[in-house]
């Protein structure tokens, strides 16, 4: 009975996870000096969107961010991973892009207060936040 349960459950969770927002594996590219992953998501129109997520492992300016691109390929936020001083496990640090394009800033709200820590953005095209980030290979 309860390898039954313990069977039903999983595969009632892994229905479940098949429409929720996720990440595709890890991939290094040894040339580009990367690690990459998809984030897939619902969008407003109810449909699949795919951001893609980089971490420039050997630029020691970059190395502690994963940096969240749009479908068009464009730069617009970041999201602290470890080794980085505003890294906690627990509550994420998301910087966005700057107006300008030159450099980033920690979100704002629509009165141009930062937003507290933990603060997750959703895609501009995003139903829902982005609540988490697997942890790139070390």
């Amino acid at each position: 009975m309860w390898k039954w349960l313990l069977s039903a459950l999983t595969v009632a969770a892994s229905f479940g996870s098949a429409s929720a927002d996720g990440y595709t594996k890890w991939v290094t590219d040894p040339v580009k000096k990367t690690h990459t992953c998809q984030y897939v998501y619902d969008n407003k129109a109810n449909a699949k969107s795919t951001q893609t997520v980089v971490v420039h492992y050997a630029d020691p300016a970059r190395k502690t961010w994963a940096y969240y691109y749009n479908a068009k390929m464009e730069p617009w936020a970041r999201c602290a991973v470890p080794g980085n001083a505003k890294y906690e496990p627990k509550v994420m640090a998301w910087e966005a892009l700057k107006p300008d394009a030159k450099g980033y800033e920690v979100f704002k709200d629509k009165s141009g207060d930062p937003e507290p820590a933990g603060y997750c953005p959703a895609p501009k095209d995003g139903k829902a936040i982005i609540a988490s980030l697997p942890l790139p290979p070390v």
